[in-house]
């Protein structure tokens, strides 16, 4: 989320954050989804599973 547009062009940016995001959700079996938010901008929804912390081939 960008709050400070005047910032984020002042600084610019190669536009790899999505990319980003996108890679590491799907390596950890997640999913991600990029739509237009009703007021504006943009609705993303990451959905990631759930995580134990136990390794299921020790139980």
């Amino acid at each position: 989320m960008r709050l400070e547009a005047s910032r984020s062009r002042r600084t610019g940016g190669a536009g790899l954050g999505l990319a980003v995001v996108r890679t590491l959700v799907e390596a950890h079996g997640g999913a991600i989804r990029i739509g237009n938010a009703a007021q504006g901008g943009a609705r993303i929804e990451i959905d990631l599973p759930r995580f134990s912390g136990e390794d299921e081939d020790a139980a």
